[in-house]
């Protein structure tokens, strides 16, 4: 909307075109964008961003709708988009002139901290990790991203390093590159004990390439290529029925397309909006993978607020099916328990058809609690849930084998826990800086704690 002083000189400046004929279109055509203050960010990557250029025709739908722009880059807390020029004057010369004028459009942003650095941790629910991230949304005032991450944990143990331009300057395109090496114990578990893992490594990386069709909206492809080792596994629990597994090492290559939409803001640092995610990876000899599957992932992610509460729902479904006897890789089959299925043991279901949901409370108890030594101050939250998932192994191990039975999902299969946790937010990073949730497993009558430092897990 435009700003409601421009309103009687819009007005009459579209009374006017109305009212003689012919009347030109906009003519106040851009000759330099002019930065005010010194930001980080380049005044090419908020040309950019805002959509304007020079030479471009400007009016003030135009000038609004770059400052929304801006904004929705989360690269700024404030902008303002303007041209140095009596109003009046600007709106005649928008709408009711036959020449053309140049102008400089003006540009001051307040800058968020686009970079952090954050000691990340987890524990409870039987596993425990500890590490360390660093990630930048502005990297050298380019508007580039860049991921680090490094992990040491009791099951999982990993460093990642990625890449992400998420707007080609001057083309409506993104693409990205990662890498990733992991070593894992894979667990199984039965009656809600562990009775075998499983120890993997994998090394590899990732590069995609794709289209940014509205600024909450992208359509991606990538591909994908790691290697697997898979060792010898330990039996923990011999008197158990020992589940099967996929114990092939080889190559991973996938094929990924993906649509993402994503609108949520999080002002407090909790989220608001909307998150959607339709994705399908495809892995086939006939690109040189030494496995054969396909995963096929939907997620709606819904993020409200009223008055000081914060509800949210998350709806999952994941397919990840053999196409023969290749199989799915045993780094790639679905697990669930932990953080994702809160009251019961990290990982402590796997299969191959997944079906989840997470409801959420949150309640802001707290607000701006200083930080000792430092000028930042956080925001409290207290947080009651719900969480439930079937996850069915039609195809056990991940491998092409005929059962007596097809399995067809029941009500016992469903897991359900219920909590309570609290949460230690910084306004504006909708990853907690603290959080700590107490989960009861209803099915297998037990409690789980977990707790986490800046996402760690």
């Amino acid at each position: 909307m435009p700003d409601p002083s421009y309103s009687l000189p819009i007005a009459a400046a579209l009374l006017t075109c109305l009212l003689i004929p012919g009347t030109a279109e906009a003519r106040l055509v851009v000759d330099h964008i002019v930065v005010h203050g010194t930001p980080k960010t380049s005044p090419r990557v908020l040309s950019g961003r805002m959509d304007i250029h020079p030479g471009d025709v400007v009016d003030y739908a135009r000038l609004t709708s770059a400052e929304k722009r801006l904004l929705q880059s989360e690269l700024f807390t404030a902008a303002r988009v303007y041209i140095d020029m009596p109003r009046d004057e600007a709106a005649r010369r928008m709408y009711a002139s036959d020449d053309d004028y140049l102008v400089d459009v003006q540009v001051e942003v307040t800058e968020k901290q686009s970079w952090f650095v954050a000691p990340t941790a987890s524990f409870g629910s039987g596993d425990y990790a500890g590490g360390a991230v660093y990630g930048d949304q502005n990297l050298l005032g380019h508007d580039l991203q860049l991921v680090a991450a490094a992990q040491i944990g009791q099951s999982r143990s990993f460093v990642f390093a990625g890449y992400r331009d998420p707007l080609v300057v001057g083309a409506p395109l993104t693409w990205g590159i990662s890498g990733l090496y992991r070593f894992e114990q894979i667990r199984y578990f039965a009656d809600h004990r562990r009775v075998l893992q499983v120890p993997t490594v994998v090394g590899g990386g990732e590069v995609e390439a794709g289209w940014v069709l509205s600024p909450h909206l992208q359509a991606l492809i990538g591909f994908s290529a790691r290697s697997q080792q898979v060792g010898a596994p330990e039996v923990l629990a011999p008197d158990a029925a020992l589940p099967t597994y996929n114990a092939r090492s080889g190559r991973i290559f996938l094929l990924v397309f993906q649509v993402r939409y994503d609108d949520t803001t999080s002002p407090e640092g909790l989220r608001r909006g909307v998150r959607l995610l339709v994705k399908n990876e495809v892995s086939d000899l006939y690109w040189g993978s030494q496995f054969d599957y396909s995963k096929f992932e939907a997620r709606t992610e819904l993020y409200g607020k009223l008055a000081w509460n914060y509800p949210s729902l998350l709806l999952q479904t994941v397919f990840d099916y053999p196409t023969s006897v290749r199989g799915v890789p045993i780094t790639e089959m679905l697990r669930v328990g932990g953080s994702n299925l809160r009251g019961f043991l990290v990982n402590e279901f796997h299969g191959d058809t997944l079906i989840r949901a997470q409801m959420e409370d949150q309640v802001v108890v707290l607000r701006r609690v200083p930080l000792p030594f430092v000028d930042t101050r956080f925001n409290v939250a207290a947080a009651a849930f719900v969480d439930v998932a079937a996850l069915l192994d039609r195809h056990p191990g991940g491998t092409i084998v005929d059962l007596p039975v097809e399995p067809r999902a029941k009500p016992g299969d469903f897991h359900t826990g219920v909590g309570l946790g609290l949460r230690a937010i910084l306004p504006g990073v909708a990853i907690p800086a603290l959080k700590a949730d107490v989960g009861y497993g209803i099915d297998v009558h037990s409690f789980a704690v977990t707790v986490s430092i800046a996402g760690g897990g």
